[in-house]
């Protein structure tokens, strides 16, 4: 099996990559419509830059996630683990920025079930 799909296929981009799907997604479909995030992944090219990015990413998704809980009593959002995080800065390091964020936005932008959309 290649680099890329063990990268592609790890659970902590998937969660990222989520995350990033919902944060862009529009207002009426729970969505935050947080486009910043998805540009500043884009332009990420070094570890120091990826890792500030993610913490400007996480600070807007939980303002999100506490609206939507707002919104919605009793249910909770979904939000990256501690664990992916971490994962996901050592994901950076071995496989490099840039393609770690292309997987992240790869999980964002594909719909996972048919009719599906932001």
């Amino acid at each position: 099996m290649s680099k890329l799909h063990e990268l592609y296929a790890n659970s902590a981009v998937e969660h990222f990559g989520l995350a990033l799907r919902i944060a862009i997604g529009k207002r009426d479909h729970g969505g935050c419509e947080d486009y910043a995030s998805l540009v500043e992944l884009d332009y990420v090219e070094k570890e120091e830059q990826f890792v500030i990015v993610l913490k400007k990413f996480l600070r807007r998704f939980d303002a999100c996630a506490r609206r939507w809980e707002r919104e919605h009593p009793g249910r909770s959002s979904f939000k990256p683990s501690e664990k992916d995080l971490d994962e996901v800065v050592k994901l950076a390091q071995e496989y490099g920025v840039r393609v770690v964020c292309a997987a992240i936005m790869s999980h964002a932008l594909v719909y996972s079930e048919k009719g599906e959309k932001g």
